[in-house]
């Protein structure tokens, strides 16, 4: 049974990740409503990508573009972390405390998610830590970053069995875990903003937010004039 349920998981997470094939790994870069330049675009045929009638520019993997004198880069890599609070779905628990740290890495033009996420009854009280491994989508400009990941979890924990509220019964589940990024940036490589998350697997069923730091590998020195 456990088997039957964990194919159809799976089945919707590749329904899902199909329609996300269907979207732009990351929109150009937009300055007051402008496409900033990209300095190093080599015109080369790796730049485009045939879809059907039509041809979609994919800038090369080491494009940069300039602001305020800096270099930044087209593709990059961020890291998030914060909390906030939690709600398990199945057990009907009260809200509880929710914190993670995500790595997110980007392998040619398709960005990943690598990172962690404990929840509990409250701080310092956890009974359920989350690992998870998912693929998704970017949007950046200079005041905003959003992103949307799916993707694959493990879950471990310990399962509340009677009314004393004691936690006993250990559990190890594979699971689905699903997140969205909205970040107001502070600068073009800091920000702050929400995640709001969900993990489901044959134990229990949890949704959160929280309030993360956003902290991007995208500056890539001062920008010398006589790059132009």
């Amino acid at each position: 049974m456990k088997f039957i349920k964990l194919k159809k998981l799976l089945l919707i997470l590749f329904f899902i990740l199909t329609g996300l094939n269907y979207l732009d790994a990351q929109t150009d870069t937009v300055i007051n409503g402008k496409r900033y330049k990209i300095v190093e675009e080599n015109k080369t045929s790796e730049n485009s990508v045939q879809s059907g009638k039509k041809k979609k520019h994919i800038p090369p993997l080491d494009s940069t573009f300039v602001i305020q004198n800096k270099k930044m880069k087209y593709y990059n890599n961020w890291l998030t972390g914060g909390a906030g609070m939690q709600q398990n779905l199945t057990y009907n628990r009260k809200y509880g405390f929710s914190g993670g740290v995500d790595y997110h890495f980007h392998i040619k033009h398709h960005y990943f998610q690598l990172g962690t996420v404990v929840t509990g009854e409250k701080f310092g009280s956890y009974d359920n830590y989350n690992f998870h491994l998912a693929y998704g989508k970017r949007f950046e400009d200079a005041t905003f970053h959003a992103a949307a990941f799916v993707g694959i979890s493990y879950s471990t924990g310990y399962a509340k069995v009677d009314s004393t509220g004691r936690y006993e019964r250990a559990f190890k589940e594979p699971g689905i875990y699903i997140e969205g990024q909205l970040i107001k940036k502070l600068t073009y490589d800091v920000g702050i903003g929400v995640s709001v998350f969900g993990d489901y697997n044959q134990e229990q069923a949890i949704i959160g937010g929280r309030l993360i730091f956003y902290f991007s590998g995208a500056y890539k020195g001062k920008y010398s004039m006589k790059e132009k």
